[in-house]
């Protein structure tokens, strides 16, 4: 196990209990990101799609982890997997806001980005205010984010 693996493992289990027992916040969801990003350095694209695609560390509570192209297409999504290979640039939340293209322009130019937006909790299946913490994948057209619900 090379050094990225062991600190992706670390960092994902060491954030599960603390956020298995309380409300998420955009700090949980830069921690579980850092750990993405780590799973690709250590394990390549494809093997780190595979791996969130599968769930598991990827989901911390109502938290979880997407991988999107720059051309808004979801590469991995930890909760909802019939998404994947589907282009939401366009998408909007429930509110119409087209955040997709929001969190886009704002990692393409930042390198990140938080978004209030409305919607579905994976856990009531009900639309619920939640921000969305993305941040860029550092040398690669393709951010990660997370939905932190309130």
């Amino acid at each position: 196990m090379n050094m990225w693996t062991k600190l992706a493992t670390l960092v994902v289990l060491s954030i599960g209990a603390a956020l298995g027992a309380q409300a998420q916040t955009a700090d949980d969801a830069k921690v579980l990101q850092e750990a993405a990003i780590a799973a690709i350095k250590s394990k390549g694209l494809d093997g780190a799609v595979k791996e969130i695609n599968a769930g598991g560390a990827w989901r911390k509570g109502t938290l979880y982890v997407v991988l999107i192209k720059f051309d808004g297409t979801i590469l991995a999504h930890a909760v909802y997997e019939k998404l994947v290979g589907k282009n939401m640039l366009e998408a909007k939340d429930a509110g119409g806001k087209a955040f997709v293209a929001e969190a886009l322009a704002a990692v393409k130019t930042k390198g990140l980005s938080q978004i209030d937006v409305r919607w579905a909790n994976p856990d009531t299946k009900q639309i619920a205010d939640a921000t969305m913490v993305a941040r860029r994948v550092p040398g690669q057209d393709i951010y990660v984010s997370s939905m932190v619900f309130k």
